[in-house]
């Protein structure tokens, strides 16, 4: 066998491995979409928790809301350990979108309690504002989960 020869096999076994590749990408690609699921639940969830916490304005609404929020929030954590594959950029994702709602759920709860007790010109936006991190990042999931099919 020549050196040429050599060059040449390695190189269709190199094609071969990226064919290879690009088809594994193509098929578990697109099974990182249940984040989606999950970013907007968790939107979701924190979005109801703030409502009912603003709006009812007593012990009672907090014990509620965190009831709800407990159970739902053990259910998206239950969904996502059961997923056979993390979505790309999982960690950096997840990170971000709890880095973000984490300030704005807090400083909706902590202001809002001090000053806006029971306003719904404060906990409905703020409400609002605490789902947009983590159902973004379901967005941007289930954007590149579409992408590869």
């Amino acid at each position: 066998m020549t050196t040429a020869e050599g060059m040449r096999m390695r190189r269709e076994e190199a094609w071969d491995a990226l064919e290879q590749a690009g088809a594994m990408d193509a098929k578990v690609r697109p099974m990182g979409r249940w984040y989606a699921l999950y970013g907007i639940g968790f939107g979701l969830t924190s979005m109801i928790l703030l409502l009912i916490i603003g709006i009812s304005d007593s012990v009672a609404g907090v014990v509620v809301g965190m009831t709800f929020y407990a159970i739902a929030l053990s259910a998206l954590v239950v969904y996502s350990t059961t997923r056979p594959v993390k979505p790309l950029g999982y960690n950096r994702l997840h990170l971000w979108g709890i880095g973000v709602w984490t300030p704005a759920y807090v400083t909706a709860v902590v202001v809002g309690s001090i000053l806006f007790r029971g306003e719904l010109l404060w906990w409905v936006p703020m409400a609002v504002l605490s789902a947009v991190p983590t159902s973004v990042v379901g967005l941007i999931v289930l954007r590149r989960s579409r992408s590869a099919q």
